[in-house]
């Protein structure tokens, strides 16, 4: 019994590590092509897809662009977008901010776990770009 717990552990553990590694390569994929310029030269062509696993290429994606003037009928995606645009970069909880000045009618804790798992997923599909200080994500719109 006791084998079985830490050989689930152990494989967690790895699963874990695979995932921290993927994301290094993603970040050294895109040092390598600011560097160079060009697509490549990326590790994600030296990684074999029968490995299970694929990095996708983020040039065919959609951002998310910048928002100028408020809607609160709109999607939640474009208030954050809008939020971006006034802060620039900034966490979480400054988003939060905008958004609450903008629509203080809202309740303050289900809007901040609304924004955090949209944040999580725009973040994770390569719509914004974040960058992880410490325990936590700076996040700015792709291309400002």
């Amino acid at each position: 019994m006791k084998a079985q717990v830490q050989e689930k552990q152990v494989i967690e553990y790895l699963k874990e590590m695979r995932e921290a590694l993927l994301q290094e390569i993603k970040s050294i994929d895109k040092t390598i092509e600011g560097i160079t310029g060009n697509k490549s030269n990326s590790l994600a062509s030296l990684i074999p897809s029968s490995a299970g696993y694929t990095l996708e290429s983020k040039a065919n994606k959609k951002v998310l662009k910048p928002v100028e003037n408020f809607d609160p009928h709109s999607k939640l995606d474009y208030k954050i977008s809008y939020a971006l645009t006034n802060v620039g970069q900034g966490f979480k909880e400054d988003i939060l901010d905008v958004l609450q000045q903008a629509q203080p009618e809202l309740d303050p804790y289900k809007l901040e776990k609304v924004v955090a798992v949209r944040l999580s997923y725009l973040l994770k599909n390569g719509f914004i770009e974040g960058r992880k200080i410490g325990r936590r994500f700076e996040y700015t719109l792709i291309g400002a």
